[in-house]
């Protein structure tokens, strides 16, 4: 189990990684600084505005956090360290597999700091605390073990990073982040029960909204989703892992 012992010194390689810090927690904090300033006290359908459009940036830049497990991955197993790793008396597979924990763990610590300061800063009601952070673990893991299987799956990796890029503008795009999409019974059943940022945003809204079932049910769609991205790491990770 030594392998293990590795994500100790896997969590201070990423935090030294100034160019993701710039990209998962500086970025978003401008933005949501600016949408903050903007929108004010601008009232929405049933809450302020500010209260829904900040959750879902928070939500939607958890989608990206996987980049930093896919590209860890990909420098220690499949490119220049992977000589000197396979000739250690470690398991690959184990290893991989603290990486994709460090990665994980690391995108959770973000989000709690992007809750924090959303809620002391600029009072974003993000209801129970302990739920929100729950579901930032769930998007987390989703993230990071989907963008391992675009990492197995592809063997050119700057394909896979393409695709995990796209994965993430794409759902943002149909969550109408950025336009409002058509009204759409496809459209409309893809967001309510397969969106992840969807599913992540009501089970918060619900919760905050006092209805317990219903966040319950979303958030366990977005585990059912995981636990089915899970075994497809399983199958094509078995089949690529040196």
């Amino acid at each position: 189990m030594r392998e293990l012992v590795t994500i100790r010194f896997i969590g201070l390689r990423m935090s030294r990684d100034w160019l993701t810090m710039l990209l998962l927690l500086v970025i978003p904090i401008v933005l949501v600084t600016v949408f903050s300033i903007v929108l004010g006290d601008a009232p929405g359908s049933d809450m302020l505005l500010r209260n829904e459009t900040v959750v879902l940036l928070v939500l939607a830049f958890q989608l990206f956090g996987g980049a930093v497990t896919m590209n860890y991955v990909h420098g220690d197993l499949f490119s220049e360290y992977k000589y000197r790793l396979r000739s250690l008396p470690m398991n690959t597979t184990l290893y991989a597999f603290t990486i994709m924990l460090a990665g994980i763990l690391y995108s959770i610590v973000l989000g709690a700091i992007l809750i924090g300061y959303t809620t002391f800063i600029w009072d974003v009601n993000w209801g129970d605390f302990a739920w929100s952070m729950l579901v930032i673990t769930l998007m987390s893991a989703l993230s990071s073990i989907l963008c391992l299987v675009f990492t197995f799956s592809v063997r050119n990796f700057k394909i896979a990073e393409r695709i995990s890029e796209i994965y993430g503008v794409g759902l943002i795009l149909l969550a109408g982040m950025f336009f409002p999409m058509p009204d759409n019974t496809l459209i409309n059943g893809f967001n309510e029960y397969v969106n992840p940022i969807m599913l992540a945003y009501s089970s918060i809204d619900n919760m905050r909204s006092g209805l317990t079932m219903e966040a319950i049910v979303n958030s366990g769609l977005l585990i059912g989703i995981i636990v089915l991205v899970s075994i497809a790491l399983f199958l094509v990770g078995r089949r690529r892992m040196p």
